[in-house]
């Protein structure tokens, strides 16, 4: 559990219990936290499970304590990196429970999101967070520019694999590109499903009169769109490079199987003329003390003549 405080200065600075919170982030909360949350700040159970659930879809929904205060959950998706390899990331996208409980926000997550760094560390000039509710705008903003630098990072894994793909004859090649599918499958959905929430807040009567709010919001939903063709566009791509890559292996194997067919044509010439003069009956030259170097002599002529036949008529 870590606690913020949002400074006049409009900085982030983590504080302790008994000093003023306005945000409290619980990440992959034990039986002990999960209690505070049930009694303390009356979040209902169902808020709290959907938050570790790795199959949680987004969703927004509102629910009143017993003493009248009202509970807004905003349930997103985050990208977070599953495996990074030398050539490549593999990512997931993981549930992100937001809760405003008055003027207290809440948030929940199985582990903490690395883009949150971005959030209480470098705020951006131009997006100055209050208290409360506006801080949730700018969870979302550096969380939607989460996926834009994921989706840019996977353009350039793309744009490596199109510079060597005439190269490409490992098994590696084909686990990049299923991590890559898998990657734009999770981010299609985490920014389709997260863009309703942003759409939501654009409407939701809190921000219509906040003017600054209102800016930020639109900016989140630029940058939302933005992600949104950011995939379909890297969709298009991998899917043109899986044809692509598709038919250059296939085309390399073809000539692979070109060249090891005509290396056999070559060495059944010496095969043949030595087994037909191997065999046990009379043969021309057999008297001749300088048979088998002439036999040596024709196989490797005939050998240079098949060879270059093979090549002027590009079978090898």
């Amino acid at each position: 559990m870590k606690c913020f405080q949002l400074g006049d200065d409009h900085q982030y600075r983590e504080v302790g219990e008994g000093e003023r919170v306005d945000w409290i982030h619980f990440e992959n909360p034990d039986e002990e936290e999960q209690k505070l949350l049930r009694e303390h700040y009356q979040i209902p159970k169902d808020f709290i499970l959907d938050a570790l659930d790795r199959y949680e879809v987004p969703r927004q929904e509102t629910v009143k304590t017993k003493d009248g205060t009202a509970l807004h959950l905003s349930l997103v998706l985050y990208p977070e990196i599953k495996k990074q390899l030398t050539s490549y990331k593999e990512y997931e996208t993981l549930p992100l429970a937001i809760i405003m409980a008055g003027q207290q926000l809440l948030t929940i997550s199985t582990r903490e999101p690395s883009f949150l760094e971005g959030v209480y560390q470098d705020i951006d000039p131009n997006h100055y967070p209050t208290k409360g509710n506006e801080i949730v705008l700018d969870i979302l903003w550096e969380l939607t520019s989460a996926y834009i630098a994921g989706i840019t990072e996977i353009d350039e894994t793309i744009q490596d694999m199109e510079e060597n793909i005439v190269d490409s004859t490992k098994n590696e090649s084909f686990y990049r590109l299923i991590a890559i599918h898998k990657n734009l499958v999770y981010f299609h959905t985490g920014i389709t499903e997260n863009h309703r929430i942003i759409q939501h807040f654009i409407k939701s009567e809190h921000y219509a009169e906040d003017a600054s709010s209102q800016t930020l919001l639109h900016d989140i939903q630029v940058i939302s769109r933005q992600a949104a063709v950011m995939v379909n566009e890297s969709n298009q791509m991998i899917d043109h490079l899986s044809e692509v890559f598709s038919s250059v292996i296939s085309n390399n194997l073809n000539n692979v199987m070109k060249f090891l067919t005509s290396l056999t044509i070559v060495l059944t010439i010496p095969t043949i003329i030595g087994s037909f003069w191997g065999m046990n009956v009379g043969l021309p030259l057999e008297k001749n003390p300088f048979a088998f170097v002439l036999l040596i002599i024709i196989s490797i002529l005939l050998s240079i003549i098949t060879v270059f036949w093979l090549k002027k008529n590009d079978y090898l």
